[in-house]
């Protein structure tokens, strides 16, 4: 990479052996290009440049994060065709505005000054470029004239410079920029002249600098000599932008932080762009982004960034292009295009197929990136896909938005590599998309439709090409070099990651290329001997094990702090998942672990306290840089352990969301090569990171954290499923004693039992909140039943589990036994703190609410009551625990038919949260929807109606059209709407948000039945009856799966059968519902309630009607049994007379 500016006779390069002496207050960083290879020549220049250009801001991007100075200014020096990728990789980093890739801005924010040597803006004669290309191709390749891509890129009328010259020109008071160009003329085989004129190399543009070098187009960048003219007029350039940049930068990132906010919140929009003006006080202007920075393709997630020294498959690309996007491929009409990539670890599948994309990027509206590795992860890839179509963040929201888009998308779908992975559950519907699937298993190739292809080694010159360029070994090689080169490589199976690494290893200079064999056959003996894994036994797998080895020494070798601290974060994150590893995973564990406020906020005796704990108190098991220096210095040692790894090619780094990744096979590695003690010992240090990175409520409000935690979930997975959670048992170490008297014995003992706690209850919330109910449940139980011994039922961290336990005992449906906890708590609460404290009465408002939700309606209304009547007398009117529990109250009100007592509470709440919270919070938006159901339950219809759609509105667009809070939304309008007999408005409210229930929630979810037994209602008013009859017998047998025998939703929705048989004349079956609606009724409602009556007055009614008709006896042939506890779901009888049928206007 740094050949070319190298001075041959001196092997001077003036960059690392003479500008440090005269500027020592700069890192040099190198960008290498290989503009000759093959696979630089090709029709598809502009994608090529535009490759390099990305890669580039990529790499700046990744060594600035993880060296932690992402601002710091920029000054690029660039040469030829480096020249024109910085000038594109600028104008892309330009477009990088949006908030998920605002990383990427950061490089055209930071670049204060460029310095051009010999860079054709404007074009070249190709007649004396191609010798001077031709002398630095392989052996034996020559471009020709129709396909090398140099040529027809830097020809003079060349389109690809016009449009990158037109799409920077906008940019270039942004930069400080300094041309210069060859004054002796380059001698080769079609005469001799300047490679790059003066008039393309030193453009004439306003508050440039310019100047000529007395050397040739390929010796005015090698300087020997710190006395000639132009190296002073160089650097002097350099010294002085050095100078002045700094505080220019650091004003510059203000305002740009300042406009990408605007920009994020919609106050700019458009085609333009925001840009600083250097010779004007960095004054902010405003540019047109040109249509063609524009491209058609709309969504791109790939989770790696391209390698810039990716090599080969140029002929397996081909076919895959082809196949999936040639009109007239090989696949049958109205089809959906499948290829199916097989082949062992290793041997670059991913990079392939994140390489195919980039390429073909324009060629596709959407590319979107599977995590197929487990089904939660590939759960979580498709539910980052649903929220960008606006959707609900599932599975099913995300593949229903792709197979309902017109556009052209690619899916890719990585590592299925599980046998037991259902593969076609991962496609989505019908016949739309292109897919592309990366498997170790090649049985799944059955699910190709237009073709497969198996991976093995790269070719053999391939594979040269590409271990060379991995260890920076500048051409021209030698036959020796060449030669040694094949037999690494063969050695290594000519596996792509095998040979990167050993590139890797050499270009670290932690072995020669004529030694690397020997070191090879050392690790790989040593990985024989040590055997730790079956994976290790495996051929493929003990090639790619050993040279990772031998960083693995290297870095064991220097012995440094960031060395040894890669060592440990290696074997930490070898028991998290491999993907998409947050750094602030580490970051959030610090904070967490050292709040920097903690110890200003506490008295004398407890910062006296805590120090006699802490002395008793063992380490806890975390990474030694934990335990070492100041929050802030060790968050720049994770990132500079990072930059290790990154440097060995053990971790791929991904700036859109600062985390990092493994190849799985890397991955394997970092967990085999440890003992089994070893593996037992880390497994517990990854755990207590995850721990630590988690808050429990109340310090866990905001999407940030809740987005966080979504993320970690696979992590918690894998860590959980290397090592499980261990709970010490309390009674068998401490007997009796509880927790205050345990402190005085044992208690090292006591510690690690009080961090499994902590742990257990933090992982036990990631998955109550994410809905994964049997794990929560699982380990909240442990946690409770330990903490009852340990500290007793009517301590707080007691109470507070029991409450989370009772949550998750609801997701699961087992109703009794959280009711059951949350009378415990109630009790607890009230011996401990009495029975007006807050906390209790907090308590006995959330087991009224649990009461109503399991339908005993009346010790809900009793306990509620209670509950407000205390809380007006000691909190007041005012309070916030005390409008939730009137609000509360409000809809119990209404399951009581008490309507004005329900409006006159709500409306009091609503006046109240407009006023504390704001009329759009979502805890307003619920009291506004209570109101309008209590509006609508007195018949003040237009009220309810306007209520209703302001709330529709406004969770629409807060939460999304398909949160579960927002569809409940439309199934209380569509009520409204059909009681005002818009029914065809209703049944179209209906279906939409029936359907997207479905895919967020499920079939059997509460809210669907509810949304279905509405639209049964709505199709019974429209006197669509056998539509209705099938749709509530449907919900009946759902709700009573779902809700019980006795609930009385259940309860409702048999009432509402029978009158549908009564309209439908069906006599004998509507008494038989009737009563069986009667005999449900008594298991939860009293006979007191509004609705045990109507059913009551129902069924006399119905025996009345039938008595007058003894005609019906026979009408459908029913049983007359009136003790059956299912429901009947049979057709009405089509002898039934029409003439029957009457309209109940209560349906």
């Amino acid at each position: 990479m740094t050949e070319a500016w190298t001075d041959k006779s001196t092997r001077i390069l003036w960059l690392r052996d003479l500008l440090p002496k005269s500027l020592d207050i700069a890192r040099v960083l190198t960008f290498g290009y290989d503009a000759s290879t093959v696979s630089f020549y090709g029709a598809r220049s502009a994608d090529r440049i535009q490759h390099f250009a990305t890669t580039l801001v990529a790499d700046l991007v990744a060594n600035r994060s993880l060296e932690g100075c992402s601002r710091r200014p920029i000054l690029f020096i660039c040469h030829g065709l480096g020249g024109i990728l910085v000038k594109k990789a600028l104008t892309y980093s330009s477009t990088r505005t949006s908030e998920h890739v605002a990383h990427l801005y950061s490089i055209f924010v930071s670049t204060y000054g460029i310095l051009f040597f010999g860079t054709p803006h404007n074009g070249t004669d190709t007649g004396l470029w191609k010798p001077s290309v031709e002398q630095t191709c392989p052996s034996g390749f020559v471009p020709s004239q129709s396909d090398s891509q140099l040529l027809s890129s830097m020809h003079k009328d060349s389109e690809i410079l016009q449009i990158i010259t037109e799409q920077f020109s906008s940019l270039t008071k942004q930069f400080h920029i300094f041309f210069f160009w060859e004054e002796i003329e380059t001698f080769g085989k079609n005469g001799k002249g300047y490679i790059v004129e003066e008039a393309s190399a030193a453009p004439i543009i306003d508050n440039t600098e310019r100047a000529g070098i007395a050397a040739d187009h390929m010796q005015m960048i090698r300087f020997s000599d710190t006395k000639t003219s132009s190296y002073r007029t160089v650097v002097e350039a350099l010294i002085r932008y050095c100078r002045c940049a700094p505080s220019l930068i650091s004003r510059r990132w203000e305002q740009a932080v300042e406009s990408l906010t605007r920009t994020w919140s919609n106050e700019v929009t458009g085609n333009s762009g925001i840009a600083f003006d250097v010779h004007h006080n960095n004054r902010p202007f405003q540019y047109e982004r040109k249509l063609s920075e524009r491209p058609q393709n709309k969504h791109f997630y790939i989770p790696q960034v391209v390698s810039s020294i990716f090599t080969g498959r140029e002929d397996i690309s081909e076919t895959v292009r082809k196949c999936l996007l040639s009109p007239g491929d090989c696949s049958p009409a109205r089809q959906q295009r499948r290829y199916v990539i097989h082949g062992i670890g290793g041997s670059g599948k991913t990079q392939f197929c994140s390489k195919f994309a980039q390429d073909h990027r324009e060629r596709f509206w959407g590319v979107f990136w599977i995590d197929a590795t487990s089904i939660e992860t590939a759960k979580q890839s498709f539910a980052k896909i649903g929220t960008l179509g606006g959707l609900e963040a599932t599975q099913s929201a995300g593949k229903h938005w792709l197979s309902n888009s017109e556009e052209t998308w690619l899916l890719i779908l990585n590592n299925a590599d599980n046998p037991l992975l259902d593969l076609a559950d991962l496609f989505p519907e019908g016949q739309r998309g292109c897919i592309l699937v990366t498997t170790r298993n090649p049985n799944f190739r059955i699910h190709a439709t237009v073709g497969s292809t198996e991976f093995k080694g790269l070719t053999k010159a391939d594979a040269l090409i590409l271990f060379l360029r991995a260890a920076d070994i500048q051409k021209p090689w030698t036959s020796a070099v060449e030669s040694t080169a094949h037999k690494i490589t063969d050695t290594l199976g000519r596996l792509a990651l095998a040979v990167i690494q050993a590139g890797a290893l050499i270009m670290q200079k932690i072995c020669e290329v004529q030694d690397y064999l020997e070191y090879y056959e050392t690790f790989r003996s040593n990985i024989k001997l040590k055997g730790s894994s079956e994976n290790s036994n495996n051929n493929d797998q003990l090639t790619i094990y050993a040279t990772w080895e031998h960083s693995l020494e290297s870095l064991k070798f220097r012995q440094t702090e960031p060395c040894l601290d890669a060592l440990e974060l290696l074997s930490t994150v070898a028991f998290f998942h491999f993907d998409h590893i947050r750094i602030d995973i580490f970051t959030r564990a610090l904070d967490n672990k050292f709040p920097t406020s903690s110890f200003q906020k506490k008295s004398i005796t407890q910062r006296l306290s805590n120090a006699i704990i802490a002395r008793l108190q063992p380490p806890p098991i975390l990474p030694r840089f934990f335990k070492q220096g100041s929050a802030k210095r060790i968050q720049l040692r994770v990132r500079r352990a990072l930059n290790e790894l990154r440097s060995f090619s053990l971790i791929s780094y991904n700036g859109t969301d600062d985390s990092f990744s493994l190849h799985p096979v890397v991955h394997s590695w970092a967990r085999d090569r440890l003992s089994i003690g070893d593996q037992a010992v880390w497994a517990q240090v990854a755990s207590n990171v995850l721990a630590e990175s988690i808050q429990l409520p109340p310090n866990d409000v905001g999407e940030k954290h809740e987005e966080y935690r979504r993320d970690i979930l696979v992590h918690i997975d894998f860590c959980l499923k290397a090592k499980s959670l261990d709970i010490l048992d309390y009674g068998s170490i401490f007997g009796g004693l509880k927790l205050p008297f345990a402190l005085l014995f044992q208690n090292m003992w006591l510690f690690t039992f009080r961090e499994q706690l902590t742990n257990g209850a933090k992982y036990g919330y990631v998955y109550l909140e994410r809905g994964r109910f049997h794990e929560a449940a699982g380990i909240f139980s442990r946690v409770k039943d330990a903490l009852v011994q340990s500290r007793g039922c009517k301590n707080e961290k007691t109470m507070a589990v029991m409450l989370a336990l009772a949550a998750t005992l609801w997701g699961l449906g087992r109703l009794e036994e959280a009711i059951a906890l949350q009378k415990v708590v109630l009790d607890a609460r009230t011996y401990v703190n009495g029975s007006n404290h807050a906390d209790t009465l907090s308590a006995m408002d959330k087991l009224g609410k649990s009461f109503w939700l399991n339908g005993q309606y009346k010790e809900a209304l009793e306990l509620q009551s209670l509950a407000v009547e205390r809380m007006r007398a000691s909190l007041g009117s005012d309070n916030v625990i005390t409008n939730d529990a009137m609000d509360n109250l409000g809809v119990t009100y209404g399951s009581w038919r008490r309507y004005n007592e329900s409006r006159e509470l709500h409306q009091e709440v609503l006046s109240f949260r407009k006023k504390t919270q704001g009329p759009t919070h979502a805890d307003t938006l619920t009291t506004m929807n209570n109101l309008a159901m209590a509006y609508m339950d007195l018949g003040s219809l237009g009220k309810a109606r306007e209520l209703m759609y302001r709330v529709y509105d406004h969770r629409k667009t807060k939460i999304g059209k398909e949160h579960p809070w927002t569809l409940w939304a439309l199934c209380n309008l569509a009520k409204v709407v059909s009681e005002l007999r818009m029914l065809n408005e209703a049944e179209e409210m209906l279906v939409m948000g029936i359907a997207a229930a479905k895919r967020s929630l499920g079939d059997d979810h509460l809210g669907v039945l509810m949304g279905v037994g509405e639209l049964a209602r709505v199709y019974a008013r429209q006197g669509r009856l056998e539509e209705s009859e099938r749709l509530t017998t449907d919900t009946i047998k759902r709700m009573e799966k779902s809700r019980g025998l006795g609930h009385p939703d259940t309860v409702y929705a048999l009432h509402k059968l029978a009158q549908l048989h009564e309209m439908q004349g069906k006599m004998k079956k509507a008494i038989e519902v009737c009563e069986l609606a009667g005999e449900r009724a008594g298991l939860k409602l009293t006979s007191a309630h509004p609705m045990t009556q109507d059913i009551a007055a129902q069924l006399q009614k119905l025996k009345t009607l039938f008595k007058d008709r003894p005609e019906a006896n026979a009408e459908d042939g029913s049983s007359s049994d009136k003790h059956h506890t299912s429901v009947d779901g049979s057709a009405q009888d089509p002898s039934q007379p029409a003439k029957t049928l009457r309209s109940y206007k209560t349906f």
